[in-house]
């Protein structure tokens, strides 16, 4: 291809990308020709030139107090040079990249001097028509970020008026998922074209989405009236939503940031930063950190797998059009052993080569193998495992599939049993704890250490102390699951007291006390739920089985006073996921997915396979409806449901889990307490 006026080549690894600075189309070769092409430069920068803002968004990931270490020309000098490299674009934000004394000067001499394509992320306060005005003949686009308190109504009309190329950015929170349609209707009326959705990083649990607020999510992106996107961190969360490109966000490597004082970051929400001076810095940093750059924010919220995959094409020629902005599900597992030494012995087992979230080692991998046990291709080692009493922990924040299969399996062949068994969870985890000490008076110093410690929040009942415990961050930090369970391993030890822990999936806003006070979950017999891929393969498995067996299409329920954890291992060798409910409610879940055939038609259909004391609840979006049954005979319900899966000719998505699960785990740490105390 001969080179274009405002066509700018730039190479990729094994793939070659044309970029058009004027209207923002990307044309990307992959052919066996391109296959030798490397990467020399980060495609985007993304420069946090200032902290300093008008507003005060509590979200927000800067440190406002931070001056920046910037000027026009050493902001000019590091950013040309990554120009002469190959960079593509720069997307100034910050802070409010207006606010940066020098700023509009910058604009034009880049614009001038170089072929970097320009862009900007702001709250719109500062920006007048005069001042637009300006900067429009030098600019690829602005984004303007909604917020209450910004006159953003005011800022779109003034953009769209002046004909500048923008969109708009909107933090996808529970409070704003409810008025987002009537607000793209209101954009589309105002004159604007495009909206990013931009997904929650940080610590505030009240602003994460649940699966709910994501179901809603996606039928209001597809049926929005304006051009609506996703933010990279929303990783492969609603999946209905069509993807340009799957695979790694690319922050580190197809993006850096450059922060106020003069750091490179992989994006705004990393930890600690590389200092840089010059262009050559970044891309000495660049080149020879991508071990760093390539790791996870620490923050909760980050949707990249901490070994990010590379993004594989098939040979072709993609086109697409559309700048860059600057606005940068949990695997657990929980396996219950019969003593304390057991789940020490498994995980001792792992221990000695584990390294977060890498690839299975060697050792792992002979291991699985003299075990027959299989490993998936995309599995990777946690980044926390830890024992704790009987229990086994582990735990990868934020990756998008079953991490650790194998693993789960190996619970099973070592005579344990899985309790927990999440995959891609979107709701939080949290850390369910309890203390007993053989005499009550001891309790009350235990507590104030605690209290004092800021650990979490804990309720006395009896001689023991109940807690729920939140935890955030890469291992080893303050506030990590490793650190916070070696905490409370101390605080047990030093008062003489035994400890008990589970991670718990928290749906709805977690309440202790009400947990406490729920009668025991434990059912007159324990349930064995395993869901295999195929019908075929759960009928194959459920062959053998004796007792109160129901298979009901890929599920097979098995309901006895007692079973070994054989049945388990079984099942995971022939394909399945297995996982043991010991409470005596069970919620069975129905989701049809694909399209609302209607509550008012549905329930009637599966009322002939409800009892009198079951619980139903339905939950309507517009293309979509789930439907939820409180039970104590899970097994009626789930033959239900998938009956109607056939009768409709329509997929529906079962899933069985406890009625409370952090009060059915309080309650089995709490015997096991009392059986070690």
């Amino acid at each position: 291809m001969q080179p274009q006026p405002d066509w700018r080549p730039h190479a990729l690894d094994g793939a070659l990308l044309w970029f058009h600075r004027k209207t923002g189309t990307n044309l990307r070769l992959d052919a066996p020709g391109t296959r030798h092409l490397r990467r020399r430069a980060p495609r985007l920068v993304l420069f946090g030139i200032t902290n300093a803002c008008n507003l005060a968004c509590g979200f927000c990931s800067r440190e406002r107090e931070a001056r920046s270490d910037w000027t026009v020309d050493s902001a000019f000098e590091v950013l040309s040079g990554l120009s002469r490299a190959g960079t593509l674009e720069v997307a100034f934000g910050g802070g409010e990249p207006l606010a940066f004394r020098g700023f509009d000067a910058l604009v034009e001499r880049l614009a001038t001097h170089t072929p970097l394509a320009i862009h900007f992320t702001t709250n719109g306060v500062l920006l007048s028509e005069e001042r637009l005005a300006r900067l429009r003949p030098h600019l690829g686009e602005v984004r303007v970020s909604l917020y209450e308190d910004n006159d953003w109504e005011a800022s779109v009309a003034r953009l769209a008026r002046a004909g500048q190329t923008f969109g708009v950015n909107l933090l996808a929170t529970p409070e704003q998922v409810a008025g987002l349609p009537e607000r793209l209707r209101r954009l589309e009326a105002l004159g604007c074209r495009d909206v990013a959705l931009l997904r929650y990083v940080g610590r505030d649990a009240a602003l994460r989405l649940d699966v709910e607020d994501e179901s809603r999510l996606t039928d209001i992106v597809a049926g929005s009236p304006v051009r609506t996107r996703l933010s990279v961190c929303f990783g492969d969360m609603l999946l209905e939503v069509p993807r340009l490109f799957g695979g790694d966000c690319g922050a580190g490597r197809d993006f850096v940031t450059l922060t106020s004082d003069r750091k490179l970051k992989s994006c705004s929400f990393h930890g600690a930063g590389l200092p840089i001076g010059s262009a050559e810095d970044v891309l000495q940093a660049w080149e020879g950190n991508q071990a760093t750059l390539s790791t996870p924010s620490p923050l909760p919220g980050c949707a990249r797998v901490s070994s990010p995959r590379a993004d594989v094409l098939e040979d072709g020629v993609r086109v697409w059009r559309g700048f860059s902005g600057n606005n940068s599900g949990d695997c657990v597992l929980v396996g219950r052993f019969d003593t304390p030494e057991e789940a020490t012995a498994y995980l001792e087992t792992l221990a000695p080569d584990w390294k977060s979230g890498s690839d299975y080692p060697e050792r792992w991998r002979a291991l699985l193998a003299a075990e027959g046990i299989p490993i998936a291709a995309d599995e990777y080692a946690p980044q926390v495992m830890l024992a704790v009493g009987r229990s086994v922990l582990m735990h990868t924040d934020m990756t998008l599939g079953d991490d650790f299969r194998a693993l789960r399996t190996l619970v099973w062949k070592r005579k344990g049993r899985l309790v927990q068994t999440g995959i891609h969870v979107h709701s939080q985890v949290m850390l369910a704890t309890v203390f007993g000490v053989k005499d009550a008076a001891s309790l009350p110093a235990l507590a104030r250490a605690l209290d004092t410690a800021e650990l979490g929040t804990f309720v006395r009942h009896a001689n023991q102390l109940h807690g729920l415990v939140a935890f955030w961050g890469e291992t080893g930090e303050e506030d990590a699951l490793d650190t916070v369970v070696n905490g409370l391993s101390e605080m047990a030890q030093e008062h003489g007291a035994v400890l008990a822990a589970e991670l718990v999936e928290m749906p709805r806003e977690a309440n202790l006390k009400q947990a406490l006070a729920s009668r025991h979950p434990r059912a007159t017999r324990t349930r064995l739920w395993v869901l295999f891929d195929s019908a075929e393969a759960a009928s194959r498995y459920a062959r053998d089985l004796e007792g109160a067996v129901t298979v009901a299409g890929a599920h097979v329920l098995l309901e006895e006073g007692h079973f070994g954890p054989r049945l388990g291992y079984l099942a995971h060798r022939q394909g399945g996921r297995a996982l043991l409910l010991t409470s005596q409610r069970v919620v069975v879940t129905g989701y049809f997915a694909r399209k609302n055939p209607g509550a008012a038609d549905m329930v009637p259909r599966l009322r002939p396979y409800l009892s009198a004391d079951d619980r139903l609840e339905t939950v309507s979006w517009e293309k979509s409806l789930m439907i939820q049954v409180d039970t104590q005979a899970p097994g009626p319900v789930m033959k239900g449901f998938t009956e109607l899966e056939v009768l409709l000719g329509m997929p529906i998505q079962v899933r069985l889990h406890p009625d409370n699960p952090l009060a059915e785990a309080l309650h089995r740490l709490r015997e096991e307490v009392e059986a070690r105390r």
